[in-house]
């Protein structure tokens, strides 16, 4: 089951996969991300869709949020 609220400039999903929470400001985006892999607080580009684009499903959330950290921090200098 899942929970959506996307009217506010906190939007919301809550599943049985965990919680997400992000904030969208005129400069800055935030993520709060709980689930049974942990948690992850990231700042992300202003409009960032990685919640829509993965059809607010959890694991896939944060199996992309992983994989695009361990993209960066490969990243040559």
């Amino acid at each position: 089951m899942k929970i959506v609220s996307e009217r506010w400039f906190i939007k919301w999903l809550f599943s049985d996969h965990g919680i997400c929470l992000g904030a969208d400001m005129k400069t800055r985006s935030y993520l709060f991300l709980v689930s049974s892999r942990g948690i992850i607080w990231l700042r992300r580009p202003v409009g960032d869709k990685v919640v829509e684009n993965l059809n607010y499903e959890i694991p896939a959330i944060v199996r992309a949020l992983e994989d695009e950290q361990r993209h960066l921090s490969r990243a040559p200098a």
